[in-house]
């Protein structure tokens, strides 16, 4: 099994109960899709900054210019709203920390590509629209397949794959959703 898709069935269950609670929120209402916002705002950034301090621009080239803060912070300021304070998130160290986060973060990106469908016409869309591509994504899973070639890196990959979608979990429980 590749790396890809040890993480996919590592996190199936969590990543499915993240998936229930967001999908409650109807994002062609402005105020559900704020809340979706907002539960963004206090989760992607947070984890951007531990990948970044962990180092995984370093590993994933393309990565750094494809975080996806500022674009929260645009949708944001659009619909009148500031970016909240991001949440504590875990430090990241090591191969599998980092790659195993950024499994999580970066498959959000796709998600957020059939999200965007769904949000009503007129409200703003840079967080979930980007520019088109699947950004970093085929570049990470190289990375991934390349570098998770042990039992304990990919189990350590694991446990912070499921750590970064309990941190959303729990930002989620937090914001009612």
């Amino acid at each position: 099994m590749t790396a890809r898709f040890a993480l996919k069935a590592a996190t199936d269950d969590i990543h499915r109960e993240l998936d229930e609670r967001l999908s409650r929120l109807d994002l062609a209402t402005e105020d559900d899709y704020r809340r979706f916002l907002d539960f963004h705002a206090r989760t992607v950034p947070a984890v951007e900054a531990s990948l970044a301090s962990g180092g995984l621009g370093e590993m994933v080239k393309c990565w750094c210019a494809a975080r996806r803060s500022g674009a929260i912070a645009e949708d944001l300021a659009a619909l009148g709203d500031p970016m909240p304070k991001p949440t504590d998130a875990p430090a990241l160290a090591g191969v599998g920390d980092l790659l195993g986060a950024a499994y999580v973060l970066e498959g959000s990106r796709l998600g957020g590509r059939v999200l965007e469908r769904r949000v009503a016409p007129g409200l703003p869309k840079a967080f979930l629209k980007g520019d088109g591509s699947l950004g970093p994504w085929p570049a990470l899973i190289a990375v991934m397949e390349r570098l998770l070639y042990s039992d304990s890196l990919l189990g350590e990959a694991k446990s912070a794959a499921r750590r970064c979608f309990t941190l959303f979990l729990t930002v989620a429980h937090e914001a009612g959703i």
